[in-house]
């Protein structure tokens, strides 16, 4: 129990960073904001979904052992 706690404290915070990387990507993206010639908000919507992703497989990985431990 005390684990699946620590993880998912651990995936709040990230899934708040997750949130400001998706929020940031949007708006690069939709102000079509071009640095040094890369479209910077296409790759942070592309990183933002990745991390969004790896915190929510934690989540579920930490409930299903949450479970098998009952």
């Amino acid at each position: 129990m005390r684990a699946y706690k620590k993880v998912r404290k651990q995936n709040n915070k990230t899934t708040g960073v997750s949130l400001a990387i998706l929020a940031a990507g949007l708006l690069l993206k939709t102000l079509n904001i071009i640095i040094l010639g890369i479209d910077v908000g296409y790759y942070l919507l592309w990183a933002g979904v990745f991390v969004f992703f790896v915190t929510s497989m934690s989540g579920l990985f930490a409930a299903g052992s949450l479970r098998k431990q009952k």
